[in-house]
């Protein structure tokens, strides 16, 4: 099956979350239910033709492993083409274009075992959060689950009373903490932002990092940087943090700016033969290592090839360097491990070798 595929699914429920975020549910078809069944924390990559252009974005699934639907949650962003048109267009019965559940954003769950989960969400981070939190507590009767849930209001929390449902059912074992940036709360401890400071304090308070064998972090890069900083210098081992970022900072955008201006110096005027292999296909272009990456390139010479966020964020670009060398300007969406065996992002690979290839059909 082609790894860039999408399947048409019809829009079977919207559900108005706050303002500014929607809830889609999607109708899947019995003989699509095996290639739509998912992790939690997982995405979903929906295409639309939106004013005569193909828009693509991923999105979270929000829905349990084990619940029958598939939901996926939207907020609005200023200028996003994607996200304003869920909220103010998509409706019951419309079709959306969406490829198969990606994701590394996720654990083995295991019955027979008692675990210790920390999950920091901020704003629309929630979504892979609340998969996993629901996921957890249904598959995992012995474990214990702790969400700190940074929002600016009450009004904007996202899936608040879902998340009261929750917390009535699974009273003895599911801590919920909301922690609000713009609105008073009664406890000192719970007003501000989630970040380095107030993470650390509401841990040490709430409960023993030293117990804990799981943490999920997902929102925008400072959080996550802080919060995660903070837990390595705690002691807490790295493989036991996980984190999926949502959007590209400027600090992003600036560092990707340096590493352009650094190959342009150590490579300039060079030029790299890239194959790029898909579908058991190859196509060859010439590109220089201070130019397009990867991904466009091949875009622009019109090879069907599977992408999403273009940000370094999600991984649906990912392919294997089987030949050769590349650089990426950013790396937020693959780990250690796969970075050392060979996987990248396209969309933030350059070539830095005279012979480059790329495979996508070994991308899974």
């Amino acid at each position: 099956m082609p790894v860039n595929e999408f399947h048409p699914l019809t829009v079977s429920r919207v559900r108005r979350l706050t303002d500014d975020a929607v809830c889609l549910s999607f109708d899947v078809p019995a003989e699509l239910g095996e290639r739509f069944r998912f992790q939690h924390g997982q995405y979903l990559t929906l295409r639309r033709e939106i004013d005569g252009e193909d828009v693509r974005r991923s999105y979270s699934i929000c829905s349990g492993v084990d619940e029958p639907g598939l939901d996926v949650a939207i907020k609005a962003v200023p200028g996003g083409r994607f996200s304003t048109f869920a909220n103010e267009q998509l409706a019951v019965g419309d079709v959306v274009e969406v490829m198969a559940p990606e994701g590394s954003f996720t654990s083995a769950l295991d019955p027979t075992r008692a675990r210790n989960y920390l999950c920091i969400a901020a704003g629309s981070g929630i979504t892979p959060i609340l998969s996993i939190v629901k996921s957890v507590l249904a598959r995992e009767p012995d474990s214990q689950v702790t969400l700190l849930f940074g929002n600016q209001r009450v009004a904007s929390i996202m899936f608040r009373e879902e998340l009261e449902r929750l917390k009535n059912r699974y009273m003895a074992r599911f801590q919920l903490i909301h922690v609000l940036s713009r609105e008073e709360r009664d406890t000192d401890i719970l007003n501000g932002r989630i970040d380095n400071r107030k993470g650390a304090a509401l841990c040490r308070n709430l409960l023993d990092l030293a117990a804990v064998d799981e943490f999920f972090l997902c929102g925008p890069e400072g959080m996550i940087s802080e919060v995660s900083r903070g837990l390595r210098a705690s002691g807490i081992d790295e493989a036991r943090i996980h984190y999926e970022l949502f959007g590209a900072s400027a600090e992003d955008a600036a560092a990707a700016v340096a590493r352009h201006h650094e190959r342009a110096r150590r490579f300039g005027g060079r030029t790299s033969r890239v194959t790029v292999r898909v579908d058991g296909r190859a196509t060859q272009l010439d590109l220089s290592p201070d130019g397009e990456n990867i991904l466009d390139a091949a875009l622009d010479a019109g090879v069907d090839l599977p992408y999403a966020c273009k940000g370094g964020a999600c991984a649906t670009c990912k392919a294997r360097v089987t030949a050769g060398e590349v650089e990426m300007d950013l790396c937020h969406a693959l780990d250690a491990d796969e970075v050392a065996a060979g996987y990248v992002l396209t969309c933030q690979a350059h070539p830095v070798s005279d012979e480059v290839t790329v495979d996508f059909d070994r991308a899974v």
